[in-house]
């Protein structure tokens, strides 16, 4: 059972820091600069990570026990529920007729719908990983190499999308509502 959980918390964090980096590319590549709620999207994309990177080095320390679960599971919830509100703020920004929205689409779809989907896809994940907790009987330690490349991996992204913050607002606070500039870079 242990192998099953560390294998969903790996899956987990590599599908989130894909989304991420895919949000980067579209960054850089596509010249499509975030608006301030991408950002806070992708914050609350790595916020969702957390849970599962702390499975992953709960169970470096010991073996898992129902109590690691339920904490990584509830984090999980928790920033899910945070990156679905600021996802559906988004989408009831352009959701009036006329209104093509913000950035270009991906499958027909704003990044935003698809993040929205990614969150609630993200909560139901984590509720199931919680029901099948309580029917685990226990937990062993189990040795998970690739848990701390797979921890570097997802800060080099995160890192990546603070430096893109920086660049894009500069050293203010705010960022622009509809950004068309590098703050930074332009000044």
């Amino acid at each position: 059972m242990t192998r099953l959980y560390l294998l969903a918390a790996t899956a987990n964090v590599l599908v989130l820091t894909f989304i991420l980096l895919a949000a980067l590319s579209v960054q850089f590549a596509f010249g499509e600069l975030p608006c301030p709620l991408c950002f806070l999207q992708r914050i609350a994309l790595m916020l969702c990570a957390i849970g599962p990177l702390y499975i992953l080095a709960q169970n470096r320390r010991s073996a898992l026990a129902h109590r690691d679960l339920a904490i990584a599971g509830g984090m999980s919830v928790l920033a899910a529920l945070l990156g679905a509100s600021i996802s559906t703020r988004q989408v009831f920004l352009h959701i009036l007729p006329g209104d093509l929205g913000y950035g270009g689409t991906v499958l027909g779809m704003h990044l935003y719908t698809i993040c929205f989907l990614v969150f609630v896809c993200h909560a139901l994940a984590a509720g199931a990983m919680l029901l099948g907790s309580a029917a685990a009987e226990s937990f062993t330690q189990r040795r998970w190499p690739v848990a701390n490349g797979i921890f570097w991996v997802f800060c080099l992204v995160a890192i990546i999308n603070l430096i893109a913050v920086i660049v894009q607002a500069g050293w203010s606070w705010m960022l622009p509502p509809n950004p068309v500039s590098y703050l930074l870079l332009s000044r």
